[in-house]
């Protein structure tokens, strides 16, 4: 009961965790939308993220590199990913032409809203892995963005043309700028900044109306933005943005790791309860202090009793408590000495080819013609009610005898029924 118990309480705990994980990984790694995506799906790859990173030039172009990130964790995602791979090589105009017709109208929308004359134009497409270290599979859509920032003299204004970008949980825009040129505003405040980039997150920002607006001046790159956002030193500062941001967050590997380690403790303690992987619970279920589970001997004894029906539910229950001291120590060499004893000296049968009868009868002679019952338990690794069944038949047929000694059952060959009582003192009769 015990140990059932326990096994509830660890599959609640279990159970619990998960209520956790299940939503916050459906929240960090929904699968991502954008232009391009579509084909994407249709060869069966669903990206989990979204990175569209923009790199401004002085002359106020970009170059924007939309990424649709897949983690690759399992066999089908990663074929799947690799037939996607094989097929952009192949055909890549097939998959520039779609994503092409939505930029085109983009773009359009965007010159109409700030009056600047702007194109798309340089429309590529590419597929590769990446490691960070987990194993991703990345499909780059990028192209040219002509008068994409307004200049003015020494003065670059971004944002305008995308004002009110929409970012979902799974997206995240990087807009970065030419080393000479320091940002002196950044509305909003970006979740994360580099050197001469500003990151925004759609878990946590949303842009509204007049938003983003950054405002770079050539020589200000010492100066504080004026939307003061706090810097965040990360180990990719050295690297471009779009190599050294990861496209996911760590939260849910944590609370997957501490449900490993939560089931894994779980298993270990009722292994050593002997729970798991412990047989039949008998007297070789021993815990990690050096005792016998008191659960394992009292479950087993009511086996026994209702079985055979003779000898007390409390004798059964002490003779597994004072058989737990030989248990570990003897089994070993009960099966050698069960496998080689033989009368004569020849090879005997396998253990595997003789009845259950005949293994108690080796035993016993391998013994000196005694044996304790408990120790037929753990020596042939039986449950106490198979051995008491076992036992009974036998004594029943004459083949063997029974005596209790003190509080433990005692088996002995017929032969050495003759100066039994004198030999034991106190022994009663079974």
């Amino acid at each position: 009961m015990a140990t059932r118990d326990a096994v509830f309480a660890l599959l609640c705990a279990a159970l619990c965790v998960l209520a956790v994980v299940a939503p916050t990984a459906a929240a960090q790694e929904s699968t991502a939308s954008g232009p391009g995506v579509e084909p994407l799906v249709q060869q069966g790859v669903e990206p989990d993220s979204t990175r569209i990173v923009v790199e401004v030039s002085e002359r106020g172009d970009a170059r924007w590199e939309i990424q649709y990130w897949t983690r690759l964790d399992d066999e089908n995602t990663t074929e799947a990913f690799r037939s996607l791979q094989d097929d952009v090589r192949a055909n890549p105009d097939d998959y520039a032409a779609a994503f092409a017709e939505r930029i085109a109208s983009t773009v359009g929308a965007a010159e109409n809203a700030t009056g600047r004359e702007m194109a798309a134009t340089n429309v590529s497409v590419a597929a590769e892995t990446r490691s960070l270290p987990d194993s991703f599979g990345v499909v780059s859509y990028s192209f040219e963005w002509s008068n994409f920032a307004a200049v003015d003299g020494d003065r670059l204004v971004v944002g305008d043309a995308i004002e009110g970008f929409f970012l979902d949980s799974s997206s995240r825009l990087i807009l970065s700028w030419p080393d000479d040129y320091g940002a002196t505003t950044v509305e909003p405040a970006g979740d994360e900044t580099r050197e001469n980039a500003v990151i925004w997150r759609g878990t946590q920002t949303e842009f509204v109306s007049g938003e983003p607006n950054v405002v770079l001046e050539r020589g200000a790159g010492g100066s504080e933005p004026s939307a003061t956002p706090t810097p965040t030193p990360t180990p990719g500062d050295s690297e471009t943005p779009a190599a050294g941001d990861d496209p996911f967050p760590t939260t849910t590997a944590l609370i997957a790791l501490a449900l490993v380690v939560l089931v894994g403790a779980g298993a270990v303690y009722l292994r050593s309860r002997g729970a798991l992987g412990g047989g039949d619970g008998g007297a070789g279920a021993v815990d990690a202090t050096g005792g016998t589970d008191a659960d394992a001997p009292a479950d087993s004894t009511a086996a026994t009793a209702d079985e055979a029906g003779s000898e007390p539910a409390a004798d059964d229950a002490a003779t597994s408590r004072a058989t737990a001291d030989a248990g570990a120590d003897t089994a070993a060499a009960d099966d050698t000495d069960e496998s080689d004893a033989s009368d004569d000296g020849e090879p005997s049968p396998p253990p595997e080819l003789l009845s259950n009868e005949e293994r108690v009868l080796r035993l016993i002679e391998s013994r000196g013609g005694r044996v304790k019952q408990q120790e037929v338990a753990g020596a042939l690794d039986w449950t106490d009610a198979k051995t008491s069944k076992v036992v009974r038949g036998m004594r029943d047929e004459g083949t063997i005898e029974g005596f209790r000694l003190g509080r433990e059952n005692v088996l002995r060959l017929p032969e050495d029924d003759e100066g039994t009582d004198g030999d034991d003192g106190d022994a009663e009769g079974v």
